[in-house]
């Protein structure tokens, strides 16, 4: 399983930095400004604010055409989504500190953001929050940073920062990585609520998970990170500063985030119907899982290693871990899964293994097979529920002025296929999607978010500010060119 860094899905996410909360409207106010914000808090005779935040019940929607009641999948018990106002209600805060705008410039200055205005002063800190899994209250952690300084505005948005591969069990949650505060921090001197969800079985607080992080599995992890939104908010409002939480959010997301990124597109409508998605920006997403699982079945590639994780991760999930014999070869279907129980890059397990001594030929014949993986059950719908392409769940267009969704790809990406993420792009727009294409020339895995900055932020700048997409690029794919952010 290789680790990709924490730092591709949280450094990755400074591209959006320069979606700023002071995004200017057509006649100079911003966004959030024009949303009303102004109306949220008034100022007391003695000049001391007098805070009054609009409320919503977090709630999910009355019609989700069945998917609420009936949330199962692939042949697990049944289960229904909870909905109940506790979601996303703050249990324990741990480790606040405190940054100035000043302290955090070097960090802005090196993300290739162009600065709006000065840069505000931040807290950050943990936090533990109510979430579901399974139709089971559960609590999840996450990191949260937001302004705290003084500031004119009345309503800051929302930057839902979807990490990379973490690892799969508590110790790694990625909101206790010490190199993710100032990350975070930088992002919210920009003016932003910033909220990075540690993800169902990557817990920081609140004692353990009790079993591995549901690995590239679509539903927990989007669920985990909408009601993360919902307790950022509640956060922000019950704070004593002058400041409230919009209802707006973006999501962004690397690599595994930026799959979880295009879920939260699927899934907001369904699950967090309170809330106003503007857009999504994933970058290099394994958005064809169904496609990315046969590569890996069939040719010895990186991806190889991060299938076996997929099937050892999911399988406490989705309940199949007693015939995990059936997908990694014995004593694999014991191996693979205790060791990332027990550390965050087991990598060196599969050291040298080729695929016959790593998968079974039941799971190799299928990935073989003119039908591929699906052919093969359980495994087959495991892998098709929870890639994009594939998924049943019927998509509800976002009706937020300016909405859209940036699909970035690297040239020279070995672990995600960019030749199979191009095919995706286009099957996606075929079932409906709009979106805009960019594929970074020479670009590796690593290193695609941190060279398109500057073309992420200037489309999560236009996604906040309500900019209607580009029609004429809309649904276009376009050969690589040379991100603006890329080395000479």
């Amino acid at each position: 399983m290789r680790r990709l860094s924490i730092v591709l899905g949280i450094v990755s996410s400074m591209a959006f930095a320069g979606a700023s909360c002071s995004s200017s409207s057509s006649d100079g106010e911003s966004a959030s400004q024009e949303a009303g914000a102004g109306d949220e808090s008034t100022t007391t005779a003695d000049g001391a604010v007098a805070k009054s935040c609009p409320t919503t019940t977090p709630a999910v929607a009355s019609d989700t055409g069945g998917l609420a009641e009936n949330a199962s999948e692939c042949g697990q018990p049944a289960f229904a989504w909870i909905s109940d106002p506790s979601l996303g209600d703050v249990t324990q805060t741990a480790n606040e500190q405190s940054s100035t705008g000043g302290s955090l410039s070097l960090l802005v200055a090196a993300s290739g953001v162009t600065q709006t205005g000065p840069l505000l002063d931040v807290t950050v800190e943990q936090f533990a929050y109510k979430t579901q899994d399974r139709g089971a209250s559960i609590d999840a952690s996450g990191l949260i940073a937001f302004p705290s300084g003084a500031t004119t505005q009345t309503s800051y948005d929302t930057l839902l920062v979807l990490h990379g591969t973490a690892g799969f069990t508590d110790s790694c949650a990625p909101s206790s990585d010490p190199n993710a505060r100032p990350l975070i921090s930088a992002l919210a001197a920009l003016g932003y609520i910033v909220v990075a969800p540690d993800y169902i079985g990557l817990r920081a607080l609140e004692g353990p998970t009790g079993f591995l992080h549901p690995y590239l599995v679509a539903q927990p992890t989007a669920i985990a990170s909408l009601d993360a939104v919902r307790a950022a908010q509640k956060l922000v409002d019950a704070r004593p500063e002058g400041v409230c939480a919009s209802k707006r959010f973006v999501t962004l997301g690397g690599s595994q985030g930026g799959l979880a990124a295009l879920w939260i597109d699927r899934l907001a409508p369904y699950y967090a119907p309170e809330l106003e998605s503007d857009g999504v920006i994933a970058t290099v997403p394994p958005a064809d899982l169904v496609g990315e699982t046969n590569r890996a079945l069939t040719q010895d590639v990186p991806a190889s290693e991060n299938a076996a994780a997929f099937f050892a991760a999911s399988s406490d999930w989705y309940g199949t871990r007693g015939v995990l014999s059936q997908a990694l070869v014995p004593p694999l279907d014991v191996d693979v899964p205790d060791a990332m129980a027990q550390s965050c890059d087991p990598s060196g397990l599969l050291d040298g293994k080729s695929l016959d001594q790593i998968f079974t030929s039941q799971l190799l014949a299928a990935g073989a097979s003119d039908a591929g993986i699906v052919s093969d059950d359980p495994w087959g719908c495991l892998v098709s529920k929870n890639g994009l392409t594939t998924t049943t769940i019927a998509r509800r267009a976002s009706t937020a002025p300016g909405y859209g969704i940036l699909f970035v790809l690297g040239e020279s990406d070995t672990l995600v296929s960019t030749p199979t993420e191009r095919v995706a792009f286009q099957t996606l727009c075929g079932q409906g999607m709009h979106m805009q294409f960019l594929e970074c020339a020479g670009a590796s895995h690593t290193k695609v978010t941190a060279w398109a900055l500057p073309e992420i932020v200037d489309f999560a700048r236009d996604r906040f500010a309500g900019k209607t997409p580009d029609s004429a690029i809309d649904c276009q794919l376009a050969d690589p060119v040379t991100c603006r952010a890329t080395p000479p």
